[in-house]
């Protein structure tokens, strides 16, 4: 494993001009230091967090301790080794608390509440909206224990901010995916594959390519304040070290909010492409390569803007015609 470049006074503009277009992911030190609610500690900033929540229940994940946190499948893939439950923040809190004190504790997890659902106002002096537009932010906050969250990836861009306790990241480029054994795709923990190597303690005999994509692995140990960069499609794992962990995410695309997802093309590829004979797929990805990857150059330079019809340009009036013509096509 490699250490992940790190960056200190980072300012929006070194962000965006010298950070971001290297698609490398980047621990920016010290970056969210002045947030209020770093300053207040782990047990203050719990008391803050439950008098400003909205009130609506918290849904969180409950891991016995024999699995040391790590959130995961039951033997088979067939399930997962944890229990979702919904209860008022208060009990979640009274649960960090009384945890924090076991030495092999109940592990709790808390992920992805949306700032402006659970907790209006926080973003208010507590937030780095001046690193991209603001209207393509979405704003989350993660709280639990010691826990691990395998390695995956997500189809957005992200910057994460650390608010309490430490947390280490690892991450891998997607040119690592075959190396890294992903579990199923039709049953995910939050929606995105994962990795089935516990990279606390990787099983090389049972794994043997994860050593390929350990050494292209980059990781690092972040402290409140400190926030990291993670570029679309980088694969990461997150294990919180402290009692009290609290994490706030802000994500964002940068498309437009109508483009589609890709994600939506890799099933439509499952359903068109992938069990064709061998050469017709062949065939195909000659087509790709050239109109959607474009490895030869632009591919209808050949013709002027007006005649590249859905080829050229993509706008919402032409994303809105694509997806007319896809629901009325045909199985």
């Amino acid at each position: 494993m490699q250490a992940i470049a790190e960056y200190s006074a980072v300012t929006p503009e070194f962000f965006l001009d010298q950070i971001k277009p290297q698609a490398r992911p980047a621990v920016l030190k010290g970056l969210v230091a002045d947030w209020p609610v770093v300053a207040l500690g782990a047990d203050a900033l719990l008391d803050h967090l439950a008098a400003s929540a909205s009130g609506l229940p918290i849904p969180h994940f409950v891991l016995d301790p024999a699995w040391r946190g790590r959130f995961f499948y039951v033997d088979g893939y067939t399930g997962f080794n944890y229990r979702q439950q919904h209860a008022p923040l208060a009990d979640v809190i009274a649960t960090l608390r009384r945890e924090a004190t076991v030495p092999e504790p109940t592990a709790l997890f808390a992920g992805s509440l949306t700032l402006a659902g659970f907790f209006p106002g926080f973003a208010e002096a507590n937030n780095i909206a001046t690193f991209i537009p603001a209207n393509q932010l979405i704003q989350s906050l993660w709280l639990g224990n010691r826990t691990l969250t395998a390695p995956h990836y997500d189809n957005v861009e992200n910057i994460a901010c650390v608010v309490a306790g430490r947390r280490r990241f690892t991450l891998f480029p997607i040119d690592q995916y075959p190396n890294l054994y992903v579990g199923p795709l039709d049953l995910t923990p939050a929606g995105q594959p994962i990795s089935l190597v516990d990279i606390r303690a990787p099983d090389f005999d049972r794994f043997p390519r994860y050593r390929e994509a350990e050494a292209h692995g980059l990781t690092a140990t972040l402290d409140p304040g400190d926030a990291i960069y993670i570029p679309t499609l980088w694969w990461h794992g997150v294990e919180s070290l402290d009692a009290v962990n609290v994490m706030v995410n802000t994500w964002w695309r940068d498309v437009p909010g109508w483009f589609g997802s890709p994600t939506n093309a890799l099933l439509h590829a499952v359903l068109s492409l992938r069990d064709l004979p061998a050469e017709q797929r062949a065939a195909w990805k000659t087509v790709f390569d050239h109109l959607i990857f474009e490895t030869n150059g632009p591919a209808l330079a050949h013709l002027p803007p007006a005649a590249r019809g859905m080829f050229g340009d993509l706008t919402r009036g032409t994303a809105a015609h694509i997806r007319e013509l896809l629901s009325q096509s045909q199985p």
